[in-house]
């Protein structure tokens, strides 16, 4: 199987899961005033804010902090999936390039839990390199805080140990075998999500932040399509202003979508809000929303590709 260099992003109009973990692991532990969900990741992942963190209004030209609970479609879900899918394997293969890093930009935005409704950060980027064929060390960086005066305060981390690229998506393109492997690491992981919850979430990792190949993203759509209670919600909007459908999964009050590009099947990002009232706010609830602007292969930690 190769890896692809590039996969299509769709031009802006105006984040993989084992580099996430090892930064959300390290924030655990620090001194805290709330707690901070990334919803969109495994729910049992939670990350202390800094002490003196400054919280904001929601960007304007993102999508709101309340969003309309649409009906989810069930029926068309498996449907959609499997169109993804068919699209996916006509697209050509990329060269394989030169490069030893995978470069991902993306613009998120997280709610904080734990003391009233949930509040939404500001949005912010996030830029990630990972190791694309041995393991070894990456790079994460994002504006973290916004202080007044101050401004923006880069914060710049080293993951260390990294699983490479290539081997996050060295996965069986078979969607029966891909599914059984996603429920295997789940009873071994224990507690947490159900199966299909958790199914659901390690896929949308692996779409996040990873360069995946055409045949190993029509395995995981198709895998994801024999998934319990998925569901296609339509006009829903990413981190980045931008329209499209969203694959989607509820469970425990919350639901987490993919959203893609309505016409070419193009990942553009995730979106999590509450579909019922409970103690974090009300239906409606962003709890993450995230955009991928940009998927590149560099030469070197750090560098960055041209925009």
């Amino acid at each position: 199987m190769r890896e692809p260099t590039a996969p299509p992003v769709p031009a802006l109009p105006a984040m993989r899961r084992q580099a996430l973990r090892h930064h959300l692991l390290t924030e655990i532990g620090r001194p805290s005033r709330r707690v901070r969900v990334l919803a969109p990741v495994a729910g049992v992942l939670t990350v202390a804010v800094a002490a003196g963190m400054i919280a904001q209004p929601w960007s304007p030209d993102s999508a709101p902090l309340i969003v309309p609970v649409e009906q989810g479609e069930r029926v068309g879900a498996s449907l959609l999936l499997n169109r993804m899918a068919a699209a996916a394997t006509d697209k050509s293969e990329p060269p394989s390039g030169e490069g030893g890093y995978v470069y991902i930009r993306s613009r998120g935005a997280f709610a904080e839990l734990g003391d009233g409704p949930a509040r939404l950060q500001p949005v912010h980027e996030r830029e990630i390199w990972i190791p694309r064929h041995e393991r070894g060390d990456g790079l994460l960086q994002q504006p973290f805080l916004h202080a007044p005066i101050v401004g923006v305060i880069p914060q710049r981390e080293r993951l260390t140990d990294v699983t490479p690229n290539a081997a996050l998506v060295d996965l069986p393109e078979d969607p029966d075998a891909l599914l059984a492997k996603l429920y295997r690491e789940r009873e071994e992981r224990g507690p947490g999500n159900s199966r299909d919850g958790a199914a659901f979430t390690a896929i949308g990792d692996i779409l996040r932040e990873s360069l995946v190949p055409p045949v190993t993203s029509a395995a995981l759509y198709r895998a994801a399509a024999k998934i319990p209670g998925v569901e296609v919600v339509r006009g829903v909007t990413d981190a980045a202003g931008r329209r499209g459908i969203a694959v989607a999964h509820t469970e425990r009050s919350r639901r987490d979508e993919w959203i893609f590009d309505e016409r070419t099947f193009d990942y553009l990002g995730e979106r999590s809000y509450l579909v019922a009232d409970t103690v974090d706010g009300p239906a409606g609830t962003v709890l993450g929303t995230t955009a991928v602007l940009q998927r590149a292969v560099v030469s070197q930690l750090g560098q960055r590709p041209a925009r």
